[in-house]
């Protein structure tokens, strides 16, 4: 089954693509996974550039350095187009990959503004009633614990310094962030101090 795995790199859902980037990762001798990582890396969807990324550390192939990075960051949420914003997920709560920021009413149609990642919203721009144009900012969600983590393991094995400015809020700066990524974070900075030396 693992020519179906190298298809489903390309398949339509994100999930999907993103578990599959997950599973090649398991087997670095899998025929063909290394190349399919390597362009997942482009991929639309941050999680699963993040997820391609963090495989391509098991192959020592640090070339996914700067997806892993930016998992680390907060993402931004625009709309995707104009339109009255009928309801609102609550600033503070936590919120799941895919799970819904906003709705919007266009010409007696309602679309959803899903999360692109998952953790906690930490910013919402809009409210129920306001108008909105397309591309604008309507939120940011924080990263979740599981997704720093991964990423801080990950930058233990191929970080530079310059990554450092997106490690070393982890130690002491972002709110509501467990000890376990507290501690990864002072330990990937301790390595990648000690590689620069």
């Amino acid at each position: 089954w693992y020519p179906e795995v190298v298809r489903l790199a390309s398949y339509p859902v994100d999930e999907v693509r993103n578990t599959d980037a997950w599973v090649m990762g398991q087997d670095t001798a899998g025929a063909g996974f290394h190349e399919a990582l390597l362009k997942m890396l482009g991929d639309p969807s941050l999680m699963v550039r993040g997820n391609a990324a963090l495989s391509l550390v098991r192959f020592g192939d640090a070339s996914g350095r700067p997806q892993i990075v930016a998992l680390l960051q907060p993402a931004h949420v625009n709309a995707p187009q104009f339109g009255e914003v009928t309801d609102t997920a609550t600033v503070g709560t936590a919120i799941h990959q895919g799970g819904i920021i906003a709705k919007l009413q266009t010409d007696g149609q309602t679309s959803e503004v899903r999360a692109p990642i998952s953790g906690r919203l930490r910013n919402l721009y809009v409210q129920p009633g306001q108008t909105i144009t397309a591309g604008i900012e309507i939120a940011i969600v924080e990263p979740s614990d599981d997704q720093v983590w991964e990423a801080l393991r990950g930058l233990y094995l191929v970080g530079q310094p310059e990554d450092l400015a997106a490690v070393l809020p982890y130690e002491r700066d972002v709110p509501e962030v467990s000890d376990r990524v507290r501690q990864q974070a002072t330990l990937t900075e301790q390595v990648i101090r000690g590689r620069a030396r």
